[in-house]
């Protein structure tokens, strides 16, 4: 089935409702990807079968190359099923479009022959390269590195280092998850399905062609080329911040449906109430926690649809609108978890009991909040600085 490119709507509809159709999958292995660190082997077929991981990847491989609001809309109905999912489906098509910086002959290498091979991403430049023979020796042990256990190839960033052991540069290198040592490392009070483990390489050649600047991977030269398809021309860090953003606001909509379903047959300890909507206080509770809820997507959805349609007519976005957008994700990241804590609050305190799937949706939320990318204090000192022509504290946007 082909689809107009120039209105994804029609396809937009048809994925989420792909994410529905396979949710109770997800749902289902929730447990054990708790249990076990790692998203469970079902869970990761119903992300090949569904496509979800190839949103970001380009048609000409065979990927869906939809936009920032579909990916962040996917994102939101997965969280409903699955939090750590979301997170590693979010993960893997970000890297995947990070994967369109480098030459065509790795794009080749990693999506010729495998259009839904999902790649990972590490941002923290924990490694160092040496030049040899045709490419360089890369050294380094990388944490954080989200779904490795699941990926197949992964993005990591060096210090280039000159004969003398002197800086000279910043590298990004795109490396065969089969040629890494993964320490397990992943021990977290949230989000613990991701497997977001430790990956290790010592002294692993990288050939040239999958090589590129750390400035021409943070780089947004790409985003005013009227030659490269609009996914090709989006703000790419920008983009993955908003998809970051949507997996917690997906929680706090699960969350927010969960409290409503189980209201009428919930009564308020130690109050004569039977059933929690018969007290105006819990009621309005909840609408003003719903619409932070609210207020949260409205942010996203904002960031979304600005950066697509900056990609659409090729025209790229100033500064000031890429603060914005920072301030954007953190604020979103920010009212949800806020408005969780309400609903913890409103449900009660069965809440906490492991079998209520609302502690998870805390903890899930609260460990993906803390992402660097996120950081609402940050996000909001970027926008009010950008009032002030304030130099970022951030070193891309």
């Amino acid at each position: 089935m082909t689809y107009n490119r120039t209105d994804p709507t029609e396809l937009r509809a048809e994925l989420v409702g792909r994410v529905h159709k396979f949710g109770p999958v997800l749902a289902e292995g929730v447990a054990e990807g708790e249990r076990e660190r790692r998203l469970p082997d079902a869970t990761v077929r119903a992300v090949e079968a569904s496509q979800v991981g190839m949103l970001w990847t380009a048609g000409a491989y065979g990927g869906l190359e939809t936009d920032v609001r579909t990916l962040s809309e996917v994102t939101k109905a997965l969280s409903h099923y699955c939090p750590s999912t979301s997170w590693v489906v979010n993960n893997i098509n970000g890297s995947n479009l990070l994967a369109a910086k480098f030459p065509q002959a790795a794009r080749d290498e990693v999506f010729g022959g495998h259009p839904g091979a999902k790649l990972a991403s590490v941002f923290a430049t924990a490694g160092t390269a040496v030049r040899t023979d045709g490419g360089y020796l890369l050294t380094g042990t990388w944490p954080y590195a989200t779904g490795i256990l699941h990926d197949d190839w992964a993005i990591l960033v060096a210090r280039e280092l000159d004969a003398d052991g002197e800086p000279v540069g910043g590298l990004s290198l795109l490396v065969p998850v089969a040629e890494v040592t993964v320490e397990d490392t992943w021990h977290t009070v949230g989000m613990r399905a991701t497997g977001s483990h430790t990956v290790v390489l010592r002294d692993a050649f990288v050939p040239a062609h999958r090589v590129i600047s750390a400035e021409t991977q943070r780089g947004r030269e790409n985003t005013t080329d009227a030659g490269l398809p609009p996914l090709f021309r989006t703000a790419a860090i920008a983009a993955m911040a908003v998809i970051c953003a949507s997996v917690v606001i997906g929680i706090g909509q699960a969350a927010c449906a969960h409290v409503v379903d189980k209201a009428p047959g919930r009564p308020i300890a130690p109050s004569r109430y039977t059933s929690q909507p018969e007290s105006q206080t819990f009621v309005s509770a909840l609408g003003r926690t719903a619409l932070q809820i609210d207020a949260a997507e409205l942010h996203a959805d904002r960031a979304a649809d600005v950066l697509d349609q900056a990609a659409h007519h090729a025209t790229g976005l100033p500064e000031s609108e890429l603060l914005r957008i920072r301030g954007d994700v953190g604020q979103a990241v920010n009212l949800v978890t806020v408005a969780l804590d309400e609903l913890m609050w409103a449900h009660g305190a069965a809440a906490f009991a492991e079998s209520n799937p609302l502690q998870q949706y805390w903890r899930d939320a609260n460990t993906a909040a803390r992402h660097a990318m996120l950081n609402p204090r940050i996000g909001h000192e970027l926008y009010g600085g950008s009032f002030f022509g304030l130099a970022p504290v951030v070193p891309s946007l």
